[in-house]
């Protein structure tokens, strides 16, 4: 006669496959995936965005260059690192244009940016009036 399934003998093979599609593996491991391609959009398409308001909101006199962008673990803040910002060609120099190392911002929903698009462009101008907040110097006009 055949063996019943409590019979079977517990291999690790089968005790690996078990612990791997357990709710306590899957659940972190989809968070993981979609913690890693949120940090992955961020910095490629989301920073192009990011430029592209940055330069709409200073009316073309100013464009913004940066580093990394770096989602937090709970999806609600972002940190960029190694912000410039560069005068257009017509405009006067400014003297104090020193790059900002590094810029948290929090208060910010990046969980659903990768499904959303209203949801991304709002990040994108959340994060885009922060900067300009944010910007030590008195040189960028503050935009709504």
């Amino acid at each position: 006669m055949g063996k019943t399934r409590s019979q079977a003998k517990l291999t690790f093979l089968n005790w690996l496959l078990a612990f791997v599609l357990s709710p306590g593996i899957l659940f972190p491991a989809g968070y993981l995936a979609v913690y890693l391609a949120t940090n992955v959009h961020l910095n490629s398409s989301f920073k192009k965005s990011m430029s592209q308001e940055f330069l709409a909101a200073t009316e073309n006199r100013y464009s913004i260059s940066v580093g990394t962008m770096r989602a937090d673990l709970d999806l609600r803040s972002v940190t960029l690192q190694q912000l410039e910002f560069t005068t257009e060609e017509n405009l006067p120099r400014q003297t104090d244009n020193r790059p900002i190392p590094a810029l948290r911002i929090e208060q910010l929903n990046l969980c659903n940016i990768l499904f959303d698009s209203t949801c991304r462009q709002q990040s994108v101008k959340t994060i885009t009036r922060q900067i300009l907040r944010n910007k030590s110097s008195g040189a960028i006009a503050r935009h709504q």
